[in-house]
């Protein structure tokens, strides 16, 4: 229904009309209608932009975001997985994206020790990988918070979709068999959750070693993210990775069926202030806000700056 707007003195808006009643209105002077008239004309689209804007916030809290599992690989310890993954993690923090970290580094579980178990956008858990079964549990965890159910309060608690799984080292054979077993085909066709795996790497041939070994189970069924860890020495310095034959043949393969294998660098952080982090049991945020040490203050925020980009 499209209501016509007339130049009269005793015409009246009707509140229903619609927009393009408005849009007619808008193409009649002000000053021509009574002022009641352009009282309630400016009321009108008040009303109705403030509807729309109403619809745009529910139409964004409905929007739930692609599900996504970023697993940091364990294949090989002390290249700096832990920090790549606490930066990660931080970085979520930062822009507010709810995330949900799994460490399943039992020796050394860095990601509880510095964020605790629950922050106002993430929550971390634990899990036990050598335990047998473990990855099941896990796999079943995700499945009911990415499809939540109403809590004792009646209420629904927000769907999670992003999930964040670092692998402790000497973990491989266990997690092979796990993908052996046709996780990521079930991942993707029941769950509509992509798998991204993360492989920091050294300069020394063993951390090439680890990414083609991936390479040889998960095949094209995730996306890759290589990270090469500068503390080691500057990004030409990586030879053994961009020299390798094997690795472009690898990433010609993922080409072809149009998968990603994204090269990123992780900045070196001064040992001074990565000392003093691990010392306190920091997170990057806590390191930063700190005013003990400007110098480690400096360093932190700098380094986390350059992890960002």
């Amino acid at each position: 229904m499209t209501q016509t707007i007339n130049n009269n003195q005793n015409g009246n808006i009707n509140s229903k009309a619609d927009i393009s009643a408005i849009e007619a209105a808008e193409e009649i002077k002000l000053n021509d209608l009574a002022p009641e008239q352009q009282l309630e004309l400016e009321k009108l689209k008040l009303d109705l932009d403030m509807a729309s804007d109403a619809d745009k916030e529910a139409e964004e809290v409905t929007k739930t975001p692609p599900r996504r599992l970023v697993i940091v690989d364990g294949g090989k310890g002390g290249v700096g997985k832990s920090m790549w993954t606490r930066g990660f993690l931080q970085t979520c923090i930062d822009e507010k994206r709810r995330i949900v970290a799994v460490d399943a580094d039992n020796s050394n579980p860095d990601l509880l020790r510095y964020y605790g178990e629950n922050g106002e956008h993430c929550q971390i858990q634990q899990l036990n990988i050598f335990k047998d079964g473990s990855i099941d549990r896990f796999f079943d965890q995700v499945k009911r918070m990415m499809e939540p159910e109403l809590d004792t309060y009646n209420q629904l608690p927000p769907p999670e979709s992003l999930f964040l799984l670092e692998l402790p080292p000497q973990s491989r054979q266990i997690f092979k068999k796990f993908i052996e077993q046709e996780f990521l085909e079930t991942a993707a066709n029941d769950y509509d959750i992509r798998v991204t795996m993360v492989v920091v790497i050294s300069r020394v041939s063993d951390s090439v070693k680890q990414l083609i070994d991936l390479y040889s189970f998960c095949g094209n069924k995730v996306d890759y993210i290589v990270v090469r860890n500068l503390f080691y020495g500057e990004e030409s310095e990586f030879s053994r990775y961009s020299n390798s034959s094997i690795v472009q043949e690898i990433k010609q393969e993922l080409l072809k069926v149009g998968i990603p294998l994204f090269d990123i660098t992780m900045p070196d952080l001064l040992e001074y202030a990565y000392d003093y982090l691990d010392e306190k049991s920091l997170s990057f945020s806590e390191g930063i806000k700190q005013k003990e040490l400007p110098g480690v203050k400096m360093r932190v925020k700098s380094w986390l700056k350059n992890f960002k980009q």
